[in-house]
């Protein structure tokens, strides 16, 4: 069997651009644009959600007053050839303007995916009622009491005998959480019924284990594997001292005997958590899959720390 392997473009000419939304505002920093930003962005395959830390310099309290907590911020980034997102979620903290020796400067942190616990659509669903005796005052200083019809409300529940896939596509088209790959291990049935609660997210990470399958966030998105697929993402990203490779991985052994293996690469917005990619050097070659990659920017060093599984 051939491995089809591709590397598109040179990993040089590099741009930058951050996208901020409040509401029906958008804010564009862009380094074609004179610009200065840096960035700093880890993703894995432990099921964590994605961390931004975006740094933006020399910007006016007029534009930084229009940069909210919640917002949501994508960060494109890369060489021209393969210039695209890099990640994108919502703001969690912005920090207070610094100075240094002139040059001003404020972060601001992200988390990358949705946030689908607050989608109400997902856990706002009533059913039954009960009658409840109310009492009012009233303003000439009698009190009248009366009963109504009170709904309550209760979780979305799953008849007996629903599988896990069902819930899992439910839950989906409920919330509009992008699933890809979506492949279980084994399809497990719930012979008592399932209820699900207001954490969509935490019920999918849940029936995934029990499914003997891997969850983990993706970009702005989930991925949820069997272990059957070397490549689930046909990415045919390689990586070699004349493609990429900065310095020859180091091997690092961890506990159990695992073996991972970690190295400087030249920034490609296309790596993420999970990614396969095939690395050509002296200490590993072969199809590897990343188990953690932090991509930065800093000044006009572009680079990502990648973490290859053994």
């Amino acid at each position: 069997m051939v491995l089809k392997v591709k590397s598109e473009g040179d990993y040089w000419d590099y741009k930058s651009e951050v996208i901020i939304t409040h509401g029906k505002e958008t804010l564009t920093f862009a380094t074609a644009n004179n610009v200065d930003l840096d960035y700093e962005v880890t993703t894995s395959d432990t099921g964590e959600p994605g961390t931004m830390l975006i740094t933006l310099w020399n910007i006016s309290k007029e534009i930084r007053d229009k940069i909210h907590k919640n917002d949501h911020v994508v960060l494109k980034t890369g060489p021209t050839a393969l210039f695209g997102k890099l990640a994108s979620g919502n703001i969690t903290h912005i920090s207070p303007e610094t100075n240094n020796d002139g040059d001003y400067s404020f972060q601001i942190s992200a988390s990358q995916g949705g946030d689908y616990s607050k989608d109400k659509k997902i856990y706002s669903h009533f059913n039954g009622s009960k009658l409840v005796k109310k009492t009012v005052k009233e303003s000439n200083g009698k009190t009248i009491s009366y009963t109504v019809k009170k709904t309550k409300k209760i979780n979305i529940t799953f008849k007996k005998g629903i599988t896990a896939k069902r819930i899992i596509k439910r839950i989906q088209r409920e919330t509009g959480m992008k699933i890809s790959p979506f492949d279980l291990k084994k399809d497990k049935v719930y012979k008592k019924g399932y209820t699900l609660s207001a954490k969509p997210l935490n019920a999918v990470k849940s029936i995934v284990k029990d499914c003997e399958s891997k969850y983990y966030i993706r970009g702005d998105g989930i991925a949820i594997e069997d272990g059957s697929k070397p490549n689930p993402y046909s990415e045919h990203i390689y990586f070699d001292r004349a493609n990429g490779l900065l310095s020859e991985p180091t091997i690092n052994d961890g506990d159990g005997g695992s073996k991972t293996y970690t190295g400087d690469v030249a920034e490609d917005p296309r790596v993420n958590g999970g990614s396969a990619t095939y690395v050509k050097s002296e200490a590993v070659t072969g199809l590897k899959r990343v188990q953690t990659v932090t991509h930065s920017k800093s000044d006009a060093d572009y680079k990502m720390e990648v973490t290859w599984h053994g």
